[in-house]
């Protein structure tokens, strides 16, 4: 059993959203849109076809492709931090082989068990554990102190026997799908 306690940051929490944003393709897909856009002003300005006004607008255009989620992202994390109870003061988080994670606060907690997790990220400053498509646990690193090494441990220990056939009561072996999917002949 590990425990740590944690004091989400402003800082962390935009580190985190960033790298949940920008890990999909639609975070990848807004930045070559942008960068398409700047591509497409250069090459109008060095043929002729539009003036320095008509950059001007491509390159607007562009940042506003490029910028817009980041500083949407910076809004939501000093919201977030204000107004989330499991964000605005400290949360102990206690990791056990057993009972998966529990995070207790002033006024509310919750349990996480192992099977519900899914995958955890390492993003530049942040430790995220998915326990849900969309719904993650964020650790700032700097919080694990030397904690960090027993409690990612033990993440990877629970999300390797999570993707093992037979292990996650909530995961079909590859026989069972198999099983299910073939057709009997009479």
């Amino acid at each position: 059993m590990s425990k740590i306690t944690v004091h989400m940051t402003e800082e962390a929490l935009y580190d985190f959203l960033l790298y949940h944003a920008y890990s999909k393709f639609s975070g990848f897909l807004t930045n070559i849109l942008g960068f398409a856009v700047i591509f497409l002003g250069v090459f109008s300005f060095v043929t002729g076809r539009t003036n320095s006004a008509g950059v001007a607008l491509y390159l607007i255009a562009a940042l506003i492709f490029i910028g817009y989620t980041p500083m949407q992202l910076k809004m939501r994390a000093k919201k977030q931090v204000k107004v989330n109870p499991e964000y605005k003061g400290a949360v102990e988080y206690i990791f056990s082989e057993e009972d998966g994670i529990t995070a207790s606060w002033e006024g509310g907690g919750r349990r996480i068990e192992w099977a519900k997790v899914t995958r955890a990220v390492v993003a530049p400053k942040t430790i995220g554990v998915y326990y849900g498509k969309e719904q993650a646990l964020i650790f700032p690193k700097q919080d694990f102190g030397e904690e960090f090494l027993p409690v990612y441990q033990m993440i990877v220990r629970h999300l390797a026997a999570n993707s093992a056939p037979g292990e996650n009561p909530k995961q079909e072996s590859a026989e069972e799908k198999d099983s299910k999917n073939h057709v009997r002949e009479e």
